[in-house]
């Protein structure tokens, strides 16, 4: 009887090691399918966003506080208050006389947790303008979808995210345009 269950355990164990391999295969496939690729970035979009994004944006995410979002925003602050943080990003300099950089506004709601950002991208033309407004929305639209366009001109996309601290989902919006009187592009992420 020991042989017999001997035999069968040595015949078995090769089944098993494929059945093994193929799951760690088909893992690691499913997990390389939603990183998100960008076709053609942009630096405006490189230096600003991350292909691997944890949080809404810059890796900061919706219900924070303000002391978490000080730990991790790299930007310089400008200014802070009971209700928002303002932000200035800087791109790197090139050779044109025009510094091009991104106001970012978080604000709080009356539980002090974050439920808007904002961000106003100041480009040099209306050429790097395009290009990364291609790459929001290729950005976009490969996380949530196809977008609409809503009543005041912005694209937008519907999400939803589950939050690391309760583990419960939220949902939010993302938009984007073009500013109104420059070279730029304005992000807007809401928390419904």
């Amino acid at each position: 009887m020991m042989n017999y269950r001997h035999t069968i355990l040595s015949k078995s164990l090769p089944f098993f090691y494929i059945i093994i391999c193929v799951f760690i295969l088909l893992n690691s496939c499913k997990n390389e399918a939603t990183k998100i690729s960008v076709k053609n970035p942009s630096p405006y979009f490189t230096n600003f966003f991350s292909e691997h994004e944890e949080g809404i944006l810059k890796s900061i995410s919706f219900n924070s506080q303000a002391g978490e979002i000080k730990k991790i925003e790299k930007s310089k602050l400008y200014e802070s208050s009971n209700d928002h943080l303002f932000y200035e990003f800087s791109y790197p300099k090139d050779s044109t006389p025009f510094e091009e950089y991104a106001n970012i506004h978080y604000y709080f709601n009356e539980a002090n947790t974050l439920d808007i950002i904002t961000a106003d991208i100041y480009l040099n033309d209306s050429i790097q303008e395009q290009q990364l407004k291609n790459n929001l929305i290729d950005y976009y639209t490969q996380q949530f979808g196809n977008p609409k366009t809503d009543d005041y001109g912005y694209t937008t996309w519907n999400a939803s995210k589950k939050e690391k601290k309760t583990d419960k989902e939220y949902s939010y919006s993302v938009a984007i345009k073009k500013l109104k009187d420059d070279y730029g592009i304005n992000l807007e992420y809401l928390k419904e």
